[in-house]
């Protein structure tokens, strides 16, 4: 059942990257259309509920890198979704759905990730919960970083691919990445809390250093120093995207080097 939502959900966002890119790219009016809305909520709610529906049965947990693709496509769409009711962000959806598309396809390629064997109680499936949301979130802020530079670089040059002149301001795409840091900061604050009494109840220790701690704090402390540098020091538009990317990259690192010795070393044990 899940897989044929999934295929669903992938036709749906093909039907609606080729709109978009119907629209957008040939400079037509950015009007927005009942049936466009329609099919936005559709693909999220059919997407969120393959997503969602084994935490909230009682099936086990499966956690890999297909799981973390589709939940950071779903996190993708649900942004522009909402982002769209503050600003204008026509010109987005052609990178956008490409985006979420791969991710959805790849998604479906790869296979089912690793059992979760400590997920079963209601603090371990929260911390869980909120360390994938975290970490979708700052994807998906990495991901308006990089678009970022791109606009930057077509301020300040005569950039003629279509793609990057026609996504939304680089002062949006500046709201829109501080949104995603914010957000993402506070779920990784809570993951983090949750991680330590987690931790406390299982080894009576309140911190168990391994490399995914330590890089979890430092891309902590990297979002952290990011806003508060925001309120202090007007920190915005390439300086801000290139933290943000740093940020992204410690996390990544802490995530790579998990899948690494629970795929390798654990497998060939």
């Amino acid at each position: 059942m899940l897989t044929l939502l999934t295929l669903l959900t992938f036709t749906i966002y093909l039907i609606l990257g080729w709109h978009f890119c119907q629209i957008r790219l040939t400079g037509q009016a950015a009007a927005r259309h009942f049936p466009e809305t329609i099919l936005l909520l559709t693909g999220l709610c059919i997407h969120g509920t393959v997503i969602l529906l084994p935490f909230i049965s009682n099936q086990q947990l499966h956690f890999g890198a297909a799981e973390s693709l589709s939940l950071t496509a779903w996190l993708s769409l649900l942004i522009y979704i909402v982002g769209r009711q503050y600003w204008q962000l026509d010109g987005l959806e052609p990178p956008l759905f490409a985006f979420i598309s791969c991710f959805i396809l790849l998604s479906m390629l790869l296979p089912a990730g690793h059992l979760i064997t400590y997920a079963q109680s209601t603090l371990s499936r929260s911390h869980f919960l909120l360390s994938m949301l975290a970490q979708g979130l700052i994807v998906n802020a990495a991901a308006i970083a990089i678009l970022m530079r791109f606009s930057d670089r077509n301020l300040h040059g005569n950039n003629r691919k279509i793609l990057v002149r026609t996504l939304p301001p680089l002062l949006t795409l500046e709201q829109l990445l501080f949104s995603c840091v914010t957000l993402g900061f506070i779920l990784l604050s809570a993951a983090l809390i949750t991680g330590v009494y987690f931790s406390a109840q299982n080894s009576g220790l309140l911190l168990t250093l391994s490399h995914k701690t330590i890089f979890a704090f430092m891309s902590w402390g990297i979002f952290g120093a990011l806003l508060v540098g925001r309120v202090l020091y007007g920190w915005r538009g390439r300086f801000a995207a290139n933290w943000a990317l740093a940020g992204f990259i410690l996390l990544f690192l802490g995530y790579i080097g998990t899948r690494i010795v629970l795929e390798v070393f654990i497998q060939q044990g």
